[in-house]
């Protein structure tokens, strides 16, 4: 049987008003300037002041009580991902080819609802709460940018969640350690020489290398990790060639490696440059591979976590997450103060990252409670000296 949570109506509604609003108008990384207007006007009806760390995207903000007492900080990112939306909902994307596809906006609301929440009881906090509201996770650079900027200074525990459409409502996945796997994509460009199709003695064929590369990749993961250990390695797209009587000068694909441990991603990462790079020199050819370093993985600390599972189970039904193979930048954050990262039911009719991906709003009410239980209860165990 699903437990209900109480929170009062109006705030449920609020967060409603906001999820739709934003789902209709997504914005990609970095360009969420919309969005940061949105969240600032919010955050002003409520007055809670906004602190200015120089983001172009973003918002920093925080609801204070004792302004002596210990910081914790509350994350939800707000970026939207270049997908066409096919839900058919009433309040589906308005802007071509962008789509909440990944639910930020439901995160979102739900913080802002929490922010409500904490408002309402603000003289009783005995610390401050920072609210990050973070943009670019999707291309890795939120996280950065507001650690540089020095958002978690002074922070002493973090807290985030990530709606999971395959988890009931009413359900939240909390998880001491590994949950999120750290994440590197790869681009890469093989360099040959062109010829006639009916002739190609005449040239170096670089499609045939790339063919020959994807599939010697195949044995990065079968002949050189740990069974027991957890790596990926997809090559998401191919380009090369424009007429079937050409055979192009060079051929470009991309994709992603997963890892769970250091090693591991260290070891793939390794093996991938030399299969690529001799490869294409048996072949004859050169190649030109550009890394982008994602987030490491994201690592639940133990006391924070146990903590909100406990804050959880008062409302909600707690259960032990299936660990994946996508990453999150909030795993930055956690390697500067301990962290927890919750998966917070949402069940819809598609996984994440889908053209017709779902995040159910009933969802919202949970997510907020419990933002706003663990910010509590991290800040009167933070007030009274105990270790996070």
């Amino acid at each position: 049987m699903v437990k209900q949570v109480q929170i009062d109506a109006s705030v449920e509604s609020e967060m409603r008003r906001i999820f739709t609003t934003l789902h209709k108008h997504p914005e990609l990384s970095n360009d969420e300037y919309w969005t940061t207007e949105q969240i600032k006007g919010e955050l002003t009806a409520l007055d809670i002041p906004i602190k200015d760390y120089g983001l172009e995207t973003g918002v920093v903000a925080e609801v204070t009580g004792n302004p002596d007492g210990p910081i914790i900080a509350l994350r939800a990112d707000i970026d939207a991902l270049p997908l066409q939306e096919e839900s058919q909902l009433p309040y589906q994307s308005q802007i071509e080819g962008v789509h909440h596809a990944c639910g930020h906006d439901f995160h979102t609301a739900a913080l802002l609802g929490a922010a409500r929440l904490l408002r309402q009881q603000r003289d009783q906090l005995p610390g401050t709460v920072r609210l990050l509201f973070e943009p670019g996770e999707e291309r890795h650079t939120g996280a950065k940018t507001m650690l540089k900027a020095g958002a978690l200074n002074g922070v002493a525990a973090i807290f985030g969640m990530h709606n999971m459409p395959q988890i009931p409502v009413g359900e939240v996945g909390v998880k001491v350690g590994k949950l999120m796997a750290s994440n590197d994509n790869f681009e890469v460009t093989i360099n040959g020489a062109g010829s006639h199709a009916a002739m190609p003695h005449t040239g170096r064929d670089p499609l045939v290398a790339t063919a020959a590369i994807i599939m010697s990749l195949q044995t990065i993961v079968s002949r050189n990790i740990d069974p027991a250990d957890r790596v990926v390695v997809t090559v998401g797209q191919i380009t090369g060639g424009h007429a079937n009587n050409v055979i192009p000068d060079d051929c470009f694909f991309k994709g992603t490696i997963r890892a769970f441990s250091d090693e591991s991603r260290a070891l793939a990462k390794e093996r991938f440059n030399e299969v690529v790079s001799k490869t294409a020199l048996a072949y004859g050819q050169t190649a030109t591979i550009t890394w982008d370093q994602g987030p490491s993985p994201v690592d639940n600390e133990a006391t924070v976590t146990k903590l909100v599972a406990e804050q959880a189970q008062q409302f909600m039904t707690v259960i032990d997450p299936a660990m994946t193979n996508a990453d999150d930048d909030f795993a930055s954050f956690e390697e500067q103060v301990p962290g927890c990262y919750a998966f917070m039911g949402s069940q819809g009719q598609s996984n994440l990252h889908h053209s017709d991906f779902i995040a159910n709003p009933d969802g919202l009410k949970y997510a907020a409670k419990l933002h706003e239980r663990v910010a509590i209860a991290l800040l009167k165990r933070a007030a009274i000296g105990e270790n996070l």
